[in-house]
């Protein structure tokens, strides 16, 4: 029998560590060097939602449904100024970009790693075609101008991935590679882009004509995106629309529909994209898994019993930021979990975090 704690087998304290959230993950590793080395390496496979910011606070809440309580993380990278007063946050793959009123995209950071990699991007005033006087002119443009952000490859393990973004009120690509001092555009037919997604080594755009457009970084013209499939535009007439992969690496088109009085999602559709048969059909099930829809990151998450996710159900945060700046309260209202199977909703989370400038989002659980 062991002594004390430090001398307890391996194998027993990498059972013991591999049901951990990512939180007391952390507190497990710094008990001793015994311990760090037994344990687990460090996973998840559940989202952590980010909590809308607490104005002068350098912290932010986070809400983990495999052990069902609200972390702190210190983050002192997107607490706001007072000069700047507030930060937008997008997430990608559990990163945080944020930008303030100085037009400065600061961060991008994985707050649920104990590892701490922070990145440099231009400033938004190194978008092409953007003209400073615009900015100026609305004081709370740099909470709306970048709408979407992508990651090729993680950048803490890999020193050649790409940062994709929709940015500007018509919906425009932009891409950004370490070493580049400006934002490259990228053509695509039409703009108004409303999600990307990057899939099978290349980035995916979806339009709101439905079309479904694709950028290959290895190709001849890396810098044009070029439609490779277009969804019937009556399907997806609603009010948001998104790119999931799917756990079996199929690609989704999802579209949320929402009412205005009383504000609120009430309904979702599921669409499967076969890109090489240019085919596509309706989702009538996700079976064990189910998905997470939001600001920004849309990802697809195998059910497991002790994680606390339900299975065969979607996963919902409040993204409608161009009304959640005009609100009395904010966005942060409108979230939840929709049961496919019967198109009843539920609530995911308890009480209220709402925000003008950055409401509740997902943390996805990648490292």
């Amino acid at each position: 029998m062991a002594r004390n704690w430090a001398d307890l087998p391996p194998e027993l304290l990498g059972r013991c560590s591999q049901d951990l959230c990512p939180n007391d993950m952390s507190a497990f590793r710094a008990v001793c060097r015994s311990w760090r080395s037994a344990a687990v390496e460090e996973s998840s496979g559940v989202p952590w939602l980010m909590l809308a910011d607490k104005r002068g606070k350098r912290c932010r809440e986070f809400f983990c449904f495999q052990c069902q309580r609200v972390h702190k993380k210190f983050m002192p990278e997107v607490k706001a100024s007072i000069r700047v007063k507030a930060k937008r946050c997008l997430s990608w793959r559990g990163w945080v970009l944020t930008v303030g009123r100085d037009w400065e995209p600061q961060v991008l950071k994985n707050p649920m790693s104990r590892h701490s990699h922070v990145i440099k991007l231009p400033n938004l005033k190194k978008f092409p075609d953007i003209k400073v006087g615009y900015l100026r002119m609305y004081h709370r443009a740099y909470s709306a101008f970048i709408a979407k952000f992508v990651i090729s490859d993680s950048p803490a393990t890999s020193p050649d991935y790409r940062v994709m973004v929709i940015y500007n009120n018509d919906g425009r690509l932009g891409l950004w590679k370490p070493g580049d001092e400006e934002w490259t555009a990228v053509t695509s037919p039409g703009n108004f882009n409303v999600d990307v997604i990057f899939y099978k080594g290349c980035f995916f755009a979806l339009n709101c004509k439905g079309s479904i457009l694709r950028c290959n970084m290895d190709g001849p013209t890396p810098f044009k995106a070029q439609v490779v499939f277009k969804m019937p535009r009556e399907l997806l007439g609603w009010e948001k629309t998104y790119l999931v992969q799917s756990t079996m690496g199929s690609l989704l088109v999802v579209s949320r529909r929402r009412l205005y009085e009383p504000r609120g999602t009430f309904r979702f559709r599921v669409f499967e994209i076969n890109l090489e048969t240019q085919s596509w059909k309706g989702v009538q099930t996700l079976k064990n898994t189910s998905l997470f829809l939001g600001c920004n990151s849309s990802f697809s998450l195998e059910v497991h019993e002790k994680h606390h996710i339900k299975p065969n159900c979607i996963y919902f945060t409040d993204n409608s930021l161009d009304i959640s700046r005009y609100t009395k309260d904010g966005g942060g209202k409108d979230m939840g979990i929709y049961h496919l199977e019967d198109g009843t909703i539920e609530l995911h989370s308890r009480g209220k975090s709402y925000s003008h400038y950055s409401p509740p989002l997902w943390i996805e659980p990648k490292f």
